[in-house]
């Protein structure tokens, strides 16, 4: 098992708590999808499963071992954290940048080798833009930044990728490429963490879905399980529909017409 959470509550100094003995467990190939409203936690759970941020109560395990006795280097051997937004002051050529990643595997004055360039570029490849190896890191857009951290996720080699919602800079076409990738790492053997809020990536990705309410509780199991109409529309607190759509032989989750139209 990657990840054991047990009983695990949050919060920010003596404030109020922002989750609320959290339960649930992750094991190697898995994915777990996390909705929520804006400000409910998701980002800060993502935090603490990377040991940035101290529980208030409950325990975070990790490959067995209770992570708050583990080293930083040691939680980045296992744990890839795709962040949001990640800016850099220096113009790092973006292989440089992706080659970053190789770090929590070298000794202290250590110089990485051709064979961790080689699969910094081989990252890039996978992610489609391999094109902007040599190109400043700070010259890319927004999207594009958002394909070459998660480049240097892969080449970090652990065993589970937290992605803080990975699709939100980045167009339709490459929002669906960014959840198939998402995916293909699964199926490759890594525990993959998201968190989104668009119920629709959910069901995409299938696997667990967890879903923070705004009282901080967090349900978990299987996506068909949690993405039901009722509950989503209470997370959201609008009309929704959640169907089967034969043509695409899976469900969608729908807003319903706006009540501007219904004017006439």
């Amino acid at each position: 098992m990657i990840y054991q959470v047990r009983d695990l509550s949050l919060a920010y100094g003596l404030g109020p708590t922002v989750v609320d003995k959290a339960n649930f467990t992750l094991a190697q190939g898995e994915t777990l999808t996390i909705l929520g409203p804006n400000g409910a936690g998701k980002s800060t759970l993502l935090n603490a499963l990377m040991c940035l941020h101290p529980a208030r109560e409950g325990e975070i395990l990790l490959c067995g071992q209770p992570i708050e006795q583990m080293s930083a280097r040691d939680v980045a051997r296992s744990v890839a954290y795709v962040r949001q937004q990640l800016s850099f002051a220096f113009s790092f050529e973006v292989l440089d940048f992706v080659v970053m990643g190789c770090a929590p595997h070298l000794g202290p004055f250590s110089r990485p080798r051709q064979e961790d360039y080689d699969a910094a570029f081989q990252a890039l490849e996978t992610m489609g833009v391999a094109d902007l190896a040599y190109r400043p890191y700070t010259d890319i857009s927004g999207g594009q930044r958002q394909q070459v951290v998660i480049a240097r996720a892969i080449v970090q080699d652990p065993k589970v990728i937290l992605l803080d919602e990975p699709t939100a800079h980045l167009d339709f076409g490459n929002q669906i490429r960014t959840l198939e990738l998402a995916l293909s790492l699964s199926e490759n053997g890594y525990a993959v963490v998201m968190t989104t809020h668009d119920p629709n990536h959910a069901i995409l990705m299938g696997g667990k879905t967890a879903i923070l309410d705004r009282a901080g509780h967090l349900s978990v199991g299987e996506s068909d399980t949690m993405l039901q109409q009722d509950v989503l529309e209470e997370l959201y607190r609008v009309e929704l529909c959640v169907t089967d759509v034969p043509q695409i032989e899976r469900r969608a989750c729908l807003g319903r017409k706006l009540r501007s139209h219904d004017k006439a």
